[in-house]
């Protein structure tokens, strides 16, 4: 009876297993088009036909456009944090990890095809903010924000939360003239002006 189960649990597993790489596939295609598009000049059947899967496929992984686009964005901010992690792991102080942060988006503006922030992309777009992508985008930038301060606070900034907002505006900044201009010298005025708050907050060195 038990290598019955054994067997009936393999089967469940290799069924899932495909479902799931099938919702990576859609997301990955889909993210490609909603960033380098727009998601509003983006439409269901366009993600359908590029990631070549059946209507009903999509419709099993995403109800609809709303979820898919909701979806898409947590799964970038998710990839986003893994960055972050990675970069903040390496770094030897609070300060050098917020570096860390405006290193890497200086380094996105770099890319070919940049087209800004991903997360503001999507508040542009979908500016009620009940809708649930909104939502994310916004608890998403707050979540940045909590983690510039809680970096500051271990530097010893007097006033990490007005700091931290500070560095928000100068990095979003810096991310909307970049896409704005298609260039990236923003980046580069984003570096100098963190250092200059940086260096005006936090404790000198002993």
């Amino acid at each position: 009876m038990r290598a019955v189960h054994s067997r009936s649990r393999d089967r469940r597993l290799q069924v899932r297993r495909p479902a799931e790489e099938t919702r990576r596939h859609i997301l990955d295609v889909a993210g490609d088009l909603f960033y380098s598009r727009g998601v509003r000049a983006v439409g269901m059947d366009l993600v359908i036909g590029t990631a070549g899967v059946a209507n009903a496929t999509l419709y099993r992984q995403f109800a609809n456009k709303d979820e898919l686009v909701t979806a898409y964005l947590v799964n970038r901010n998710e990839h986003w944090w893994q960055r972050l992690r990675e970069a903040a792991a390496a770094a030897p102080s609070p300060r050098a990890r917020i570096k860390a942060l405006f290193d890497l988006t200086r380094q996105d503006m770099a890319e070919p095809g940049y087209r800004g922030c991903a997360t503001l992309n999507i508040t542009s777009e979908f500016p009620d903010a009940d809708h649930p992508a909104h939502a994310a985008a916004v608890a998403h930038k707050t979540e940045v924000q909590t983690w510039l301060s809680e970096q500051l606070r271990a530097a010893g900034d007097a006033n990490p939360d007005d700091t931290a907002g500070k560095l928000l505006v100068i990095l979003d900044g810096a991310q909307v003239l970049a896409a704005a201009m298609a260039t990236d010298t923003p980046g580069d005025h984003m570096i100098q002006l963190a250092e200059q708050l940086l260096d005006a907050r936090l404790p000198a060195p002993l």
